[in-house]
């Protein structure tokens, strides 16, 4: 389906307002208009812009030195503090939330002579590393409902002179990564194509501490010309409203959310919550469609997903509005979420957890996600590394495949190839830390482009053992083709010179599915268009092989800008050798 006069024009607007805004490449820009331009668009009814970020967006604030410029760290809260007070400890063994009477008393007992020793406020960190030299099986011997409420009864609020709450503080401008300040300024430029007073809403509940998260997304999208707000939909709110029982929030709090004395450390944030549910469903839809866009954050997908979708797997009044925002972000889990509806092969999963390792040795399991703190918490089979998924997917409003994260950098590979595997899915999406894939929707087209520090790697299904790979790098342009996906002419032509590096040796590279292996393993293959190459990863072999269909481009020159299409990659244990 070609374009029509007034998708032209249309685009030609948006893409007008990217340029004057300045906020990424002029060539960039250049490559992304010309390549829009083409007969491989394919329809869909949605007029949307989708950032997805693979986690890491490194951001200067006031708890985050490290990610600031020299001498402009924004004033603001530095951190979390926990204090073992006897008023807290006197408070947790009245209320303690089980019924294990062993852990609460041995849990006195630990406070009690760690209050002996450490009578000032101090850092998380600090705390847990008190209490493991103190006592490290009784600490891990807390369930995770008893471990958050300890810790959440033991922080203590963080206030200025007048006991206001200090808030976390962030100053993009003064961002000591610029692969951060391109994907901001993106997002940034995408909501001022939509409206001349674009409003963006930051939803938290993918930490289970939403109220404690909200300062950061809302300081992170308040930008020249943009204004935003933190909007209090938490699991809690969730269920709140649909049962009309907004007196019952704390209690859902606790029980949905596992988050104990917020009103005492963000009694803001709580009050917020509360005035919204007040108001109802449909004032919460209202909020929703006159914003123009949305960011999901980091953390855990599956804690989104109750915000989203009830008990029986019904969506909120709320949620159709939501996928429906003309631009929608998501950053780790906040992407993740965006996996779902349908497409040719069925519905589309959400992957939840796990490593590379346990995919290959396990497989894949439709199941909620287990514990990050207790092995074996959610069933004798599953532990921290099985790799779980939704089967029925999060939000949906990207189905073209599964979405991943943090993806080079955690080695997950072989996770999301079990995964297609397991769910009959051909096209997986694994996104590189501080590189957003950026999906570009309209009525009569659609397109795709990588804005960032690295990549986005592009796997389809092949057979039981072995998947294509592609890499995007930053910078290219993709299109829907009849197929699948592919690098766009403009990007091809304008590729990099090959230069000239000695050929890959002929060697077993050891421990391939750590530290980013395989993505540096498959960029020298693209670099010195090798035809195969070979790793391992304790019992499994890697082989890597360049078929007729595989092509190299060095698209940037960046460490990881060398294009890769339809690698094939197959994975083998000594059982099926």
């Amino acid at each position: 389906m070609s374009f029509n006069f007034l998708d032209e024009c249309h685009f030609m607007k948006r893409f007008a307002i990217l340029l004057k805004a300045k906020t990424i490449g002029w060539s960039f820009i250049f490559a992304l208009l010309l390549s829009l331009f083409s007969p491989l668009a394919v329809a869909n009814d949605r007029q949307q812009t989708l950032v997805l970020i693979g986690g890491a967006l490194t951001t200067c604030s006031s708890m985050s030195e490290k990610n600031c410029l020299a001498d402009s760290v924004p004033k603001g809260k530095k951190t979390n503090l926990y204090q073992f007070s006897k008023t807290a400890i006197k408070q947790i063994e009245r209320n303690w939330p089980s019924d294990n009477q062993h852990n609460k008393v041995q849990t006195i007992r630990a406070l009690n002579q760690l209050a002996s020793v450490q009578s000032a406020s101090i850092s998380k960190r600090d705390l847990l590393w008190l209490w493991r030299d103190f006592n490290d099986e009784q600490l891990s011997g807390l369930s995770d409902q008893e471990y958050h409420f300890v810790i959440d009864m033991l922080e203590q609020p963080v206030t200025d002179k007048q006991e206001k709450r200090v808030k976390e503080t962030v100053a993009v401008a003064s961002n000591i990564e610029p692969a951060s300040n391109e994907i901001v300024n993106f997002i940034a430029a995408s909501t001022k194509v939509k409206t001349t007073t674009p409003h963006l809403l930051a939803i938290t509940a993918s930490s289970r501490d939403p109220y404690e998260a909200a300062d950061f997304y809302e300081g992170l999208l308040t930008l020249d010309g943009i204004t935003s707000e933190w909007l209090p939909l938490t699991p809690a709110l969730a269920k709140a409203v649909a049962k009309n029982r907004c007196d019952l929030l704390a209690q859902f709090r606790e029980q949905e959310m596992a988050v104990f004395n917020r009103e005492h450390i963000y009694p803001d944030r709580i009050q917020a919550e509360h005035a919204l549910c007040e108001k109802g469903a449909e004032h919460l839809v209202a909020i929703i469609e006159a914003s123009t866009g949305v960011m999901f954050n980091g953390g855990d997908q599956s804690l989104t997903r109750q915000v989203l979708f009830d008990e029986q797997g019904h969506p909120y009044l709320w949620t159709t509005a939501l996928q429906n925002r003309p631009v929608l972000i998501g950053t780790s889990a906040g992407t993740a979420l965006q996996s779902g509806g349908r497409n040719s092969q069925g519905a589309v999963p959400m992957i939840s957890n796990g490593t590379s390792l346990s995919a290959l040795r396990f497989g894949a399991y439709g199941t909620d996600a287990p514990s990050e703190r207790i092995a074996n918490a959610n069933g004798a089979s599953l532990n921290q590394d099985s790799l779980t998924y939704q089967a029925l997917g999060g939000l949906g409003s990207f189905n073209y495949g599964v979405l991943d994260t943090h993806f080079s950098e955690r080695n997950r590979t072989a996770r999301l190839a079990t995964l297609l595997k397991a769910t009959n899915q051909t096209h997986g999406f694994g996104i590189d830390e501080t590189t957003a894939l950026v999906v570009i929707t309209s009525p009569s087209s659609q397109l795709m482009t990588v804005v960032g520090k690295h990549g986005v790697v592009h796997l389809t299904q092949r057979t039981d053992q072995s998947v294509g790979y592609s890499y995007w790098p930053a910078g290219a342009v993709i299109m829907p083709t009849a197929t699948g996906f592919a690098l766009s002419q403009r990007s091809i032509d304008n590729a990099l010179s090959p230069i000239a590096i000695p050929a890959l040796p002929s060697v077993r590279f050891n421990d391939l599915l750590t530290e980013g292996k395989l993505r540096s393993l498959t960029q020298a293959m693209c670099l010195t268009a090798a035809n195969a190459a070979q790793g391992q990863q304790n019992e499994f072999l890697i082989d890597l092989k360049a078929t007729p269909e595989t092509a190299y481009h060095r698209l940037n020159s960046g460490k990881f800008g060398c294009a890769i299409e339809k690698l094939t990659v197959e994975f083998s244990s000594p059982t099926s050798r």
